[in-house]
């Protein structure tokens, strides 16, 4: 009969080792996405506020024309 050692070599990594090394490559892959991003939260943060502004006003502006021609396709009275 195989020892438990020759067991594992055959089998690949039991189910503690693929654990760890799953822990261990999250905390890699945190890591280098941290040291890696191109910006601060913050500016990110702020970068996204300042695109839903700019989508509101544009929506607004689409809104205003869309008005206009309503207005402008009724008949004086």
């Amino acid at each position: 009969m195989a020892t438990e050692n020759e067991k594992k070599s055959c089998s690949g990594l039991g189910a503690k080792e693929l654990f760890i090394g799953g822990v261990i490559g999250g905390m890699i892959g945190a890591a280098a996405a941290l040291f890696l991003a191109p910006r601060s939260g913050e500016e990110l943060r702020r970068d996204l506020c300042a695109n839903n502004a700019i989508g509101s006003g544009i929506e607004k502006i689409k809104q205003a024309a869309s008005n206009l021609i309503k207005k402008d396709s009724e008949p004086y009275s």
